[in-house]
């Protein structure tokens, strides 16, 4: 089988993820990599030995590619992603989407009119504890979920120093959807109504002007509701970048899941550290964990044409519970999701 020729748009902190991916993966070749900062792309010429550009159309214009990766700031996965459909390529898009359902909506329109496949980074539904949850939820002696609780926070630094976007993003677009997309994974079934309320003026003092926290309930078709927490007001002095947890009530079976404690723990003067061990780990410049899995199950599936395990209609779906959930807090209302299309 011929190697999948894979570009990447966006070369910055997860991009970066991507590169290494593409560059360990035998049935891939990093061809070449788009992003608007030259700087970034002098870097990764030099350390990657790949053609580098920082316009898009350039790229696809000009080298001979079978699929595309996008990596861009969340806020601005919609036009790269526009660009690779109209080219006919194949597109891997980090989570979210989209930051607002047009954008998903007009994406899914353009892919279908071109018939091309758009999959979404969703790496949570990779993660270990996260199957053995699933697979712990469809056993028949697990009982029909009732109630569900899961918490995704960041740290500040998160939101003041790692994000340039942050104030066009929020905790709910850049945590939240993780969330939302992993709860419907996990009921087999869509949201049909959300509540929210949201806190604000923490982060608004300190120059992002954005939420702090939300809180969201969420109502399944099967019945079961969920509560879902997502912060940017973590201490910076917590011992990882994040901090997660999930409980899940069912008729016969509870579920627990500490996401901050991985069983490993480092010490030193200033303070302790739990590091997501499954998350990427690099050994001798080879990168594995559920941060990359997907990167290489994008691979897989586009060569032996089988359905991803979370595609652009999933993606939309995170999108229009994310979007109702802000609607929410911002109006003290409950929201119905209202749908336009179907997959």
């Amino acid at each position: 089988m011929e190697k999948l020729k894979v570009a990447v748009v966006g070369a910055g902190i997860y991009g970066q993820n991507h590169l290494n991916a593409f560059t360990w993966n035998p049935n891939a070749d990093l061809v070449a990599v788009c992003d608007l900062n030259p700087v970034i792309t002098e870097k990764v010429a030099k350390e990657y030995n790949v053609q580098t550009f920082n316009d898009i159309e350039d790229m696809l214009n000009s080298v001979d590619i079978d699929v595309v990766a996008v990596a861009t700031p969340d806020p601005y996965h919609k036009d790269p992603t526009l660009a690779a459909i109209r080219h006919g390529k194949h597109v891997l898009v980090e989570k979210p989407l989209a930051t607002n359902s047009e954008d998903a909506y007009e994406i899914i329109e353009a892919a279908n009119k071109a018939g091309v496949r758009v999959m979404v980074d969703y790496h949570k539904r990779w993660d270990p504890a996260s199957i053995a949850v699933k697979n712990k939820l469809n056993e028949e002696l697990c009982g029909k979920p009732v109630r569900g609780y899961m918490r995704m926070d960041n740290i500040y630094d998160v939101a003041l120093n790692w994000l340039s976007w942050s104030s066009k993003s929020s905790p709910v677009h850049f945590v939240g959807t993780h969330c939302y997309d992993l709860i419907r994974w996990y009921m087999g079934c869509e949201v049909t109504q959300v509540y929210a309320v949201g806190h604000k003026g923490i982060l608004q003092s300190k120059g992002v002007d954005t939420y702090d926290t939300i809180t969201a309930i969420l109502e399944f078709e099967n019945g079961c509701t969920w509560t879902v927490e997502n912060a940017w007001i973590l201490p910076d002095g917590f011992a990882k970048a994040d901090d997660g947890c999930t409980e899940i009530l069912c008729e016969n079976t509870m579920i627990r899941v500490d996401s901050q404690k991985r069983g490993v723990e480092f010490f030193d003067s200033n303070k302790l550290s739990t590091p997501n061990v499954c998350f990427i780990q690099n050994y001798k410049g080879r990168y594995q964990g559920f941060g990359i899995d997907p990167i290489n199950d994008f691979v897989n599936c586009i060569q032996n044409d089988i359905p991803f395990i979370a595609d652009m209609y999933d993606g939309l779906e995170a999108e229009l519970i994310a979007e109702a959930v802000h609607k929410s807090a911002d109006t003290h209302q409950v929201v119905k999701i209202e749908r336009k299309i179907k997959r």
